[in-house]
C-alpha cells in the first residue's frame, strides 16, 4: 500500500471529502488530490494530515513504524516537571551552547517526559528537515522529537547531534567510521554524507525518537 492509497483509505473511513479534509489540514484541495494520486509522495503537512486522520504519520509515509520510536508522551509544563522523569526541549541553536544556557532560557523552556535511565544532562530536540528519513531501515522523520545524551561517547554506527565549526546550531546525522575516516551520513539516500572536520564536536548522542501529538 502506497501513501496515495493510505490518505484515501483513512479518509474514507473518517467520511471526509477531499476538500473537508484539506481545509482541515491547511492545504488546498488541489494539493491534497496531489497526495492520493500518488504524485506528492512526502507532503508538507504531515504531522498535521497524521494528527487530522487519526493515525501515525511514519505509518502514513512509510507504511511502518521505526524501531526507534517509543509510545507517545505528552509534553508537561515546565512548573509541574517537579520529578527526575522530565528534560527540556531546547532548540538547535540552543542546544549548540549546552548546558551552558542562561537562566532565563531555561525558565522559558518545556519538558518532555525521559525514562528512568536518561542522564541529568540529556535533552530533547525537534527534528526538523528530513535527511534523517528513510523509505527502509532506521528513520526519524521530521517533527520527531529524539532524547539527546551529552554523556555518551559516540561510536560507528550511532545517530549524533554535532556542532559543525562556524555553524550557530548543531546537525543530527549518523557516525560512519570508514577506512579511518569519519563522516556525518544522512538516513535519506537523497543526501550525501560529509566528511568529519578534524574539530568536530559531538554535543551527544541520540537515544530515542518519538513524535509527540
Amino acid at each position: 500500500m502506497t501513501i496515495a492509497e493510505r490518505v484515501k483509505q483513512k479518509r474514507i473511513e473518517l467520511s471526509l471529502t477531499q476538500a473537508e479534509l484539506a481545509k482541515r489540514i491547511g492545504i488546498s484541495q488541489q494539493s491534497l488530490q496531489k497526495i492520493e494520486d500518488g504524485r506528492t509522495q512526502n507532503p508538507r503537512k504531515l504531522l498535521n494530515l497524521a494528527k487530522t486522520l487519526h493515525c501515525d504519520a511514519e505509518w502514513l509515509l512509510l507504511g511502518v513504524t521505526s524501531e526507534v520510536r517509543e509510545s507517545a508522551s505528552t509534553y508537561t509544563n515546565k512548573k509541574s516537571a517537579s520529578t527526575a522523569n522530565f528534560r527540556p526541549i531546547i532548540s538547535s541553536q540552543q542546544a549548540a551552547q549546552w548546558p551552558t544556557l542562561s537562566e532565563l532560557e531555561k525558565q522559558n523552556l518545556d519538558y518532555l517526559e525521559v525514562p528512568e535511565s536518561a542522564s541529568a544532562s540529556s535533552f530533547w530536540l525537534n527534528v526538523v528537515g528530513n535527511s534523517m528519513m528513510s523509505a527502509s531501515g532506521l528513520s526519524v522523520p521530521e517533527g520527531y522529537f529524539i532524547l539527546v545524551e551529552p554523556c555518551l561517547t559516540a561510536k560507528n554506527g550511532d545517530l549524533i547531534i554535532t556542532k559543525l565549526p562556524d555553524s550557530q546550531d548543531v546537525t543530527f546525522k549518523q557516525l560512519v567510521i570508514d577506512a579511518g575516516c569519519t563522516y556525518l551520513t544522512p538516513l535519506n539516500p537523497n543526501y550525501r554524507p560529509i566528511e568529519a572536520p578534524n574539530n568536530l564536536t559531538i554535543i551527544g548522542v541520540v537515544t530515542q525518537a518519538q513524535i509527540v501529538f
